[in-house]
């Protein structure tokens, strides 16, 4: 196969990118890259001094000098070596600690920020994984690979200096050993990263699987067929357990090598070490010498190179949190619409991805003070044109303008305070009904509350329950009926007082009582703001002062 400079230029950048990004993880706890860094040194050269206080001790027991000093200063090292260990332990893991949770903020508040036609683009699940798998995979990376390879590198040129002022020859080795163990280990780095990929994509699918299967089990449940449905997540937990397996036999094998590698080392230098002893060239004391620091040296190369699995984990971690963190974030502008008057539509065009446009060419104009109801057959595109007019949705083709302000230049938090949506499946969010009404704005009062009740019928509903308006709902309204839902979505938007109420099929549920005080509160809201409708009911649809045909654009 030959070279692609342009395949070649995108791993680069890719590969930079993950390093930046790693780099900007560290340097957001300084502590970790300017504290940790010089006290590990220091614990690493500590532990290089112990094989020489291990010769200087045998040294003099073969001697039969006094003991007691060598002794002494080996105890010293050892003790402090293993406090130092654990100060450091505790003191990365904290710190490692702090960077995942800033990391899954970062993700949350990006996920907020999603274009909103680009959102469905990752799954509930596939951000779910990238917020506890991949950011905890960086938190690993904080926690124990940095400080590992931090370590290794720093005992492997420590021990490689203090080997050469004891014996040349064996530093010549331990030099030779270095590209013979990144040659030997290259296939393997080449096959964990394989590997990861096939396990990151496949946990993904998993993910959003299983999501997609626990949101939709009640309802198969009442049709028998959720053994039926459970194929799809239990065939992706098979692949994922196959990928993992796959790599779990390569870490075995790889593990082998290196435990193989290091007692053939052990041994070599153990026969050089005593041979030189025996011939009166070295003290006896020299043979642990050579062999600890042999052995230390080798171990950190080696350990350089066990990095392999988790390294290619984590660089698919990174390319993933990558994907979320450069997602294409909405527009923001900063002009504030103030009392929403008009909504014009100019030459708007809209398709979902993969399919054919379900909006073209359409112009129009919404004016305060009128209700205009949408209706036509399903499909046609009612919902999208709705969802279009309160910015869930960016066209991709003309304009959007409200008050005469372009969309993309409004700041959208201030145009959604103004607004009001009921759509066809009520948003239930786990919490209180008085909750689910205000979203939690404490701008809302009691009173507030209790009008838009009234208003929607929902006090009706809040004098069954045991604690009123304080009563908690589940995440989708178990413990309400749909017509109870529909209130309470009725009662949310008319809370806000909008300038702009959005109604999509917004009777589906409700009884023959409460469509008709449903009608009456229609004529009540639409002289003082903009109501779209969107009705298959022609009574609801006769209550408009206006009706526009959607039709399937051709």
């Amino acid at each position: 196969m030959g070279w692609n400079m342009d395949r070649l230029l995108n791993e680069a950048r890719r590969t930079g990118g993950r390093g930046r990004f790693l780099v900007a993880r560290l340097l957001s706890s300084p502590a970790v890259a300017f504290a940790h860094a010089p006290l590990l040194v220091a614990q690493t050269v500590a532990g290089i001094a112990i094989p020489f206080a291990t010769g200087q001790f045998i040294d003099a027991l073969v001697a039969g000098r006094p003991a007691v000093h060598p002794f002494l200063k080996l105890a010293a090292l050892s003790v402090a070596s293993a406090a130092g260990s654990a100060f450091l332990q505790r003191f990365i893991l904290r710190h490692a600690r702090r960077i995942e949770l800033k990391l899954q903020n970062e993700i949350l508040e990006s996920a907020m920020d999603f274009a909103p036609h680009e959102l469905s683009s990752l799954p509930g699940g596939e951000l779910v994984a990238k917020l506890t798998r991949d950011a905890s995979a960086v938190g690993g990376f904080v926690s124990g690979l940095y400080p590992r390879l931090l370590a290794a590198l720093v005992t492997m040129f420590a021990a490689g200096f203090a080997l050469h002022s004891r014996s040349t020859a064996l530093s010549i080795a331990f030099v030779a050993f270095i590209p013979f163990a990144v040659a030997l280990f290259l296939p393997f780095a080449r096959r964990f990263s394989q590997n990861s990929r096939i396990v990151r994509t496949r946990s993904d699918q998993s993910f959003i699987a299983l999501f997609d299967f626990f949101r939709t089990l009640p309802f198969l449940r009442t049709l028998d067929a959720e053994r039926r449905f459970a194929d799809s997540p239990r065939d992706a937990l098979s692949a994922l357990n196959g990928g993992n397996s796959a790599t779990d036999s390569l870490s075995v094998a790889f593990g082998a090598l290196l435990g193989a590698i290091l007692v053939v080392g052990q041994v070599v230098v153990l026969g050089v070490a005593g041979t030189f002893a025996a011939k009166g060239s070295i003290p006896v004391g020299d043979i642990v010498v050579y062999q600890m620091l042999f052995m230390t040296a080798v171990q950190s190369v080696q350990g350089i190179v066990s990095l392999l699995p988790e390294a290619a984990t984590l660089r698919e971690a990174v390319d993933s949190l990558q994907e979320a963190l450069a997602h294409p974030k909405a527009r923001k502008g900063g002009r504030k619409p103030g009392k929403i008057e008009t909504i014009e539509f100019r030459k708007v065009t809209f398709a979902y991805p993969g399919g054919k446009p379900v909006i073209k060419d359409f112009s129009g104009v919404f004016r305060a003070g009128r209700a205009v109801a949408l209706v036509g057959a399903n499909g046609t595109g009612k919902t999208t044109l709705l969802k279009l007019a309160v910015g869930a949705l960016e066209p991709q083709s003309g304009e959007l303008l409200v008050n005469g302000i372009p969309m993309s230049d409004m700041d959208m938090g201030d145009f959604r305070r103004r607004i009001g949506v009921v759509f066809q499946d009520s948003l239930v969010v786990s919490g209180s009904i008085r909750d689910n009404v205000t979203l939690r704005d404490p701008a809302f009062g009691a009173s507030v509350v209790e009008n838009a009740a009234a208003a929607s019928g929902l006090d009706e509903v809040a004098r069954k329950l045991p604690a009123g308006f304080d009563t908690r709902v589940g995440i989708g309204g178990h413990s309400l009926s749909g017509g109870e839902c529909q209130r309470l979505a009725i009662a949310r938007a008319l809370a806000r007082d909008p300038g702009l109420l959005v109604l999509d099929e917004a009777t589906n549920h409700l009884d023959a009582a409460a469509r008709a005080a449903f009608g009456r509160l229609l004529r009540k809201l639409a002289p003082e703001r903009i109501v779209l409708v969107v009705t298959h009911d022609d009574a609801v649809a006769d209550l408009c002062d206006e009706k526009i045909f959607c039709q399937i654009p051709e």
